[in-house]
């Protein structure tokens, strides 16, 4: 992971945290880490991941899942494993670019960038993921509401809104969504 960035670094890890899954098999000693992310929408971002992936060294594999319309990416890497389940326990004093990388990478797994209102949305389960996002957001000088979600009938679960206020975009962010967005901006205007 030293050849990545802090922001690099945050964006991995808000990705995983958002789409990631990591598991270690202790029979056969493999560790696996894997992204579900949408394979129609989210192209762009899974490239950018791969990007990231091949700069650390792994060689990452991909399978298109047509049933839940995802792609898989998996990576075998016990250094990858064990950066990632380490980072998740050193997160309060982290760069201010590591937490720009962080919120890029949640927004692009668990986001929303709404073109009409001008503003970022996310939804997760965990009320404490959500707040650490929060927090982030908030070291960064902006200020956030974060709501509990009624529950429908589909939900099996309570979850969490955040709005990310219009001022992220214009941050330095590397989330493939907010990029996508401004490109938008740029070809309309």
């Amino acid at each position: 992971m030293d050849s990545l960035t802090e922001k690099e670094k945050g964006y991995l890890f808000g990705l995983f945290l958002g789409d990631g899954y990591a598991y270690h098999d202790k029979k056969q000693r493999h560790y696996s880490i894997e992204f579900f992310l949408n394979s129609e929408k989210d192209t762009d971002v899974v490239n950018f991941l791969r990007g990231l992936l091949l700069k650390i060294g792994t060689k990452p594999s991909f399978r298109k899942d047509k049933r839940y319309n995802s792609i898989r990416v998996r990576v075998r890497s016990k250094r990858l494993y064990e950066a990632l389940i380490a980072q998740k326990k050193s997160l309060v004093d982290s760069s201010k670019e590591f937490k720009i990388g962080f919120i890029s990478g949640f927004i692009d797994a668990e986001g929303y960038v709404n073109p009409a209102e001008r503003m970022i949305m996310l939804i997760n389960t965990s009320k404490k993921v959500m707040c650490l996002i929060k927090k982030y957001l908030e070291d960064l000088g902006m200020r956030v509401v974060l709501k509990k979600r009624k529950k429908s009938k589909r939900d099996r679960l309570p979850s969490y809104r955040l709005y990310v206020p219009v001022n992220f975009i214009n941050t330095e962010s590397n989330s493939v969504k907010v990029q996508r967005y401004k490109r938008g901006l740029q070809v309309a205007g």
